[in-house]
């Protein structure tokens, strides 16, 4: 989705070509660059002088203009300033003395020369209109003219631009806005496609929110100011569009770069992008503030000089045929709700990313419409909910999921479904994403035996949520434990013991009254008292559970003893049954008790 690009015979410009190129056009009027005599330049009207230096450096267009200037301020061997006997045989060579008609003539050829290079890498040279030159720096309301037929875009920059896995990112926004909202016929183009993988901290992520749209991008994250001026030049040749969208600087000031030198640098994307296209229309974006760290207050200091410079650096540079203009990003941008980390922008720092380039392509270059106010409430977090699946292991309950694109991190919630039910409360863990690609998992203990439970995954990416999981329900280890075995009468004949029974929780005493007959009709035995004990037995040897008349009498925890009370009856028929939390184990074996007489 790319447009044919105006590259020299043999294929593109090698790495740095078309930045050196670009700065002897004459769009470049930095104040206090080198001209040819080596002495500082002008200001450009309406910046003040030295407002947008850059230091020199090599392999870019400073470093070849600080060159350009060694060599022509620097005397000749055996010239003024130089040592009377460090040459002897430059004394002895006849020194160039030109006419006035002949420094003419140099002059004329140099100009020559310049005009044939810019011919060469930017197409026919166009004289701008006079009127033009009444405001130098601001081209007229218009000569901002949207293309016949497609219009390509081109968006470079660094992370905000290119945006990470599970992202919407600004361009798709922008995109569905002048495709649907304006109805524009837009290609966006570039070298890229892809996002960075947020957990892996690898390139080539494809997995976005929402992938139908047109992904071509020339951003990476990382990039500075610098880079793009390295590289812009290339990818215009190569994929020629109408329209360049910049945006980028932060990375220039965490290595340690000032406002100016960056601005410096943004001006330097512009020429070499006007190398490879001599009427190619540019929107510049303000930088977005940050926050959290010790080190936010003095980036925002940088990023709040660069913005207040940057519609005066704009001014200087736009022309009547390659106008440049500013996006206000940065107006109304809050990073405490409008970034997922306090540095990348969500859902709402995207959308508003993306109004701001709407506005200023429709205002000033008079492609499409603004972007409607009030902008839309859209949600921030990842899209996808996870697909949770629960395992039963023990008396725990593990939970895995697949993992969701631009999580960084989960959350996990819990509520009791049956018995007693109780509130979905989230549970004091975190499960970070696993940068090696692995299921995301936890393992969930301190359940009850027996209860039925339900979980819900919340993903995160940095500090915003997403989309919870559907709930999943599960009983946690509802295997019985065994029968009490041992269960006896103590000495006393009126404790009822028993042995202890692994992960049982707490027993349960079940009671039965014996049945008795009649006493009998024999006289009572030499010695007794006269009175006659009724014949007491268990009812049959079915036991809890399967026989009737049998009642729970006592539920016990911790020691494993009960007394035994008469309460009205001749006798019991007794049996122990063990739990786990809420899952009854089996009946163990029944023990008679007669009350003594």
């Amino acid at each position: 989705m790319s447009g044919g690009g105006r590259r020299p015979p043999g294929g593109a410009w090698p790495r740095g070509v078309v930045r050196r190129l670009g700065a002897a056009l004459p769009f470049r009027r930095r104040g206090g660059a080198g001209n040819a005599s080596g002495e500082p330049a002008e200001p450009g009207p309406g910046a003040p002088a030295a407002a947008f230096e850059t230091p020199a450096g090599p392999g870019g267009a400073d470093g070849a203009g600080a060159a350009a200037t060694a060599g022509a301020g620097t005397p000749a061997p055996g010239g003024p300033g130089a040592s009377p006997g460090a040459n002897p045989a430059a004394r002895r060579r006849a020194r160039f003395q030109p006419s006035p008609l002949g420094l003419f003539g140099i002059a004329a050829a140099a100009m020559f020369a310049t005009l044939l290079v810019i011919q060469l890498v930017s197409g026919p040279f166009r004289v701008e209109d006079p009127q033009a030159g009444a405001d130098p720096g601001t081209a007229p309301e218009d000569a901002a003219t949207p293309p016949e037929g497609t219009a390509r875009i081109m968006v470079a920059g660094d992370s905000i631009a290119q945006g990470s896995s599970g992202d919407f990112t600004w361009r798709y926004r922008l995109w569905r806005h002048l495709r649907h909202r304006a109805g524009l016929d837009v290609d966006f183009v570039g070298p890229h496609t892809t996002l960075l993988d947020v957990v892996a901290g690898e390139q080539g992520d494809s997995r976005y929110a929402d992938p139908d749209f047109d992904t071509d991008h020339a951003a990476l994250w990382g990039s500075t100011a610098a880079d793009l001026a390295d590289s812009v030049g290339e990818h215009v040749a190569e994929y020629d569009p109408h329209y360049l969208l910049l945006m980028a600087g932060v990375n220039d000031f965490v290595a340690g770069g000032s406002a100016q030198s960056a601005l410096g640098e943004i001006r330097d994307a512009v020429s070499t992008a006007r190398v490879a296209r001599g009427d190619i229309q540019i929107v510049i974006g303000e930088l977005t503030p940050v926050r959290g760290g010790t080190g936010s207050d003095p980036m925002n200091a940088r990023i709040a000089e660069f913005n207040a410079a940057l519609p005066g650096l704009a001014a200087e540079i736009s022309g009547a045929d390659s106008p440049v203009t500013v996006a206000r990003t940065a107006r109304g941008y809050a990073p405490a709700e409008d970034t997922w980390d306090g540095t990348h922008p969500n859902a709402r720092g995207e959308l508003k990313i993306a109004a701001a380039f709407a506005d200023a392509l429709a205002a000033t270059l008079h492609l499409g419409e603004p972007y409607p106010r009030p902008l839309p409430d859209v949600r921030t977090g990842p899209r996808r909910a996870p697909e949770v699946t629960a395992e039963a292991v023990a008396r725990d309950v593990r939970l895995t999921w697949d993992p969701v694109p631009g999580a960084t991190r989960y959350h996990v919630f819990q509520r009791r479904v049956r018995p007693d039910p109780d509130e979905l409360v989230r549970l004091p863990m975190e499960v970070a994403a696993a940068d090696t690609g692995d299921t995301p998992s936890a393992t969930i203990d301190r359940l009850l035996a027996g209860a039925t439970y339900e979980f819900v995954v919340q993903p995160f990416k940095g500090d915003n949520g997403g989309a919870r999981s559907d709930p999943v329900e599960i009983t946690a280890g509802d295997d019985p434990p065994p029968a009490p075995e041992w269960v006896r009468l103590a000495e006393d004949r009126r404790t009822l013991v028993w042995a202890q029974v692994p992960d049982a929780t707490h027993f349960e005493v079940w009671r039965r009254p014996l049945v008795c007959a009649a006493p009998s009709a024999d006289p009572s035995p030499p010695g007794g008292d006269g009175a006659q004990r009724p014949d007491c037995r268990p009812r049959n040897d079915l036991g809890p559970g399967r026989g009737e008349g049998w009642q729970s009498a006592a539920v016990v925890s911790g020691d494993r003893r009960w007394t035994v009370a008469a309460d009205g009856a001749p006798g019991w028929e007794l049996a122990v049954r063990a739990h786990r939390d809420f899952v009854p184990g089996a009946y163990s074996a029944t023990v008679v008790y007669e009350v003594p007489g």
